[in-house]
């Protein structure tokens, strides 16, 4: 929300912002229809040796270099929507550890799909460009780092550049959800096929289910900071949090039936 002469309104936050909301319904239409093809592909490269997926290694290597762009433009817009309200790094530190770790296996994944496999000795083997993929990866993220740690004060004046509805804005969060669709089937998607939820006895399928819980938020949420940031701003009553985790289980509970379905477990 904006006023006429540009500066971001004081309401801008206390308007509830459906972003988040719709990267969750996104992911979970994803998850539930479109997902498999990734995900074969991507177990594949992770546990035969002998497979060659460069489609996979491609697609995984484009929404990589996208989001190097899409993330610090949404954090921008987030920054400047949540100027008022405190650190906003704080609230997704631990979540960046992980984006961290995923953006790891993410690599080890655009390798296997060109058939080299990160043995010993092997690294001494690999192409130039794969040779920089680990530094460019740490550098990305401690630049996503300085991106969430960065936010304007109260004091400086709103960059008008920022304030929304922008285009750019929109372009930005058409990135990120492709990457963190794409990017969860090729890690925990890839990892957990095959798998299934217990269901052979209740205190056993309570455990998987809590246990499928949290390893899902895991490996979801990290791919989702900006939002995160954004919704935890506006959480200032228990309805707020209510939407928020109700948010959050529009896009668990597929995920959930898919594993306690698809995945055959007994």
């Amino acid at each position: 929300m904006a006023t006429e002469s540009g500066n971001v309104s004081p309401l801008a936050i206390h308007t509830y912002r459906w972003e988040g909301f719709v990267f969750n319904i996104v992911c979970a239409v994803y998850f539930l229809f479109f997902a498999e093809h990734i995900v074969e592909a991507a177990d594949a490269a992770m546990r035969d040796h002998e497979a060659r997926i460069p489609w996979l290694g491609v697609l995984l290597t484009c929404v990589c270099l996208a989001e190097i762009w899409a993330f610090p433009v949404k954090m921008r817009f987030i920054n400047e929507a949540i100027r008022d309200n405190g650190d906003s790094a704080g609230r997704a530190f631990y979540l960046w550890m992980f984006h961290t770790v995923i953006s790891v296996i993410l690599i080890f994944m655009i390798f296997g799909c060109f058939g080299v496999k990160i043995t010993n000795g092997a690294a001494e083997n690999l192409p130039w460009w794969m040779q920089i993929a680990f530094p460019v990866a740490v550098a990305k993220e401690l630049v996503f780092l300085g991106f969430m740690w960065i936010s304007p004060g109260e004091k400086s004046a709103p960059n008008p550049k920022y304030t929304r509805p922008k285009l750019r804005e929109w372009i930005a969060d058409a990135v990120l959800v492709v990457y963190a669709c794409i990017a969860y089937s090729a890690t925990w998607g890839a990892i957990t096929k095959g798998m299934g939820i217990d269901r052979s006895h209740p205190a056993s399928l309570i455990l998987d289910v809590f246990l499928c819980t949290i390893l899902f938020l895991i490996f979801y949420l990290p791919l989702r900071i900006p939002y995160w940031v954004e919704e935890m701003a506006q959480v200032n009553s228990r309805r707020d949090a209510a939407r928020l985790v109700g948010s959050v289980l529009v896009v668990l509970v597929p995920v959930l039936i898919s594993l306690y379905r698809v995945n055959g477990g007994q």
